[in-house]
């Protein structure tokens, strides 16, 4: 059975193997929200024999639109008032250990790319 039968997503693998490419060995890999790519063109191979922890977890955002669209429309609070935390791209490693850890009452960082 084929990936568009099953309505599957495939997502571009590059990231994830440049990932595994670049963390040390013993290192962690976090996926954070939705990522879909085919398994046939991830390295996991290599993520094994580096000794690669991975970590990460499915958000399930399209069960949660129509009640956050609502609360949005009635007036609850606006977009802004969920964001928590602003994380520097460069500081990202200690971003995700504050949210992960739910330091400093982290709840929604944003990762702010660097200036170009």
């Amino acid at each position: 059975m084929t990936s568009a039968k099953l309505k599957l997503q495939g997502g571009s693998p590059v990231a994830l193997n440049w990932a595994f490419d670049t963390v040390r060995k013993g290192g962690t890999v976090s996926v954070i929200g939705a990522y879909g790519p085919l398994f046939s063109a991830v390295k996991f191979g290599d993520a094994m024999n580096k000794g690669l922890t991975l970590r990460m977890n499915q958000c399930p955002v399209k069960r949660q639109w129509p009640r956050l669209f609502e609360h949005l429309r009635n007036g609850h609070f606006k977009p802004s008032d969920l964001v928590t935390h602003h994380v520097p791209l460069e500081h990202i490693a200690e971003g995700y250990h504050m949210f992960s850890a739910k330091l400093d009452d982290c709840i929604k960082p944003i990762v702010v790319p660097s200036p170009a």
